[in-house]
């Protein structure tokens, strides 16, 4: 018996080191969920590598050099007069800006009246605006200056709305002012739009 306790004692002393041996079923679960996690971050981790290996792939491939742009410079011949120029919907400066301009810069108590359907720039960059106290007054935007003529403002009050188209202008560029073709039919689908 005395072996018997030796070799115990023994045993004993070679598994104190030991962890205990699972005990029931919240053990067991936890082991097997802690697997399960290491094969699912296994599997993810071999799927990643051939999409990060392709990635690395496109992001250093050569590309082509870019190609050499020489820019021509396009004859733009300025024609005599522009279909669009009515309402200046393509090129020049904008009816609506130039109108807009003045109707801003007027003094109290004077005002436009309702455009007419046909109002467009004219010959020399001239655009005739109707006053609702009755009269016109013609704004002329030419050769990099405004003008406008009314017997209805004084001098300095018009000298201020043709430096607010003269501004406006400016603001969009300074493009030409063509006239509109005085041949055209009216286009009251502009008006529209």
């Amino acid at each position: 018996m005395r072996e018997d306790e030796d070799v115990r004692s023994a045993l004993a002393a070679l598994v104190a080191d030991e962890p205990d041996l699972p005990a029931g079923s919240a053990d067991i679960e936890r082991r097997g969920v802690r697997r399960r996690n290491r094969r699912y971050a296994a599997i993810g981790a071999l799927a990643l590598t051939p999409l990060l290996a392709g990635a690395v792939a496109v992001a250093v491939w050569p590309s082509a050099p870019p190609a050499q742009v020489t820019a021509q410079a396009s004859p733009t011949p300025e024609p005599a007069f522009d279909p669009n120029a009515g309402t200046q919907l393509a090129v020049g400066f904008p009816l609506g800006s130039a109108v807009d301009a003045v109707a801003g810069a007027l003094p109290p108590g004077v005002g436009l009246a309702e455009l007419p359907m046909d109002l467009g720039w004219g010959a020399g960059g001239t655009l005739v605006l109707p006053l609702a106290s009755g009269g016109t007054l013609t704004v002329t935007v030419a050769d990099g200056s405004c003008g406008i003529v009314t017997e209805r403002l004084t001098p300095t009050q018009a000298t201020a709305a043709a430096d607010a188209v003269c501004a406006a202008w400016a603001a969009a560029g300074s493009p030409p002012v063509l006239p509109s073709d005085p041949n055209a039919s009216e286009r009251p689908d502009l008006a529209a739009q």
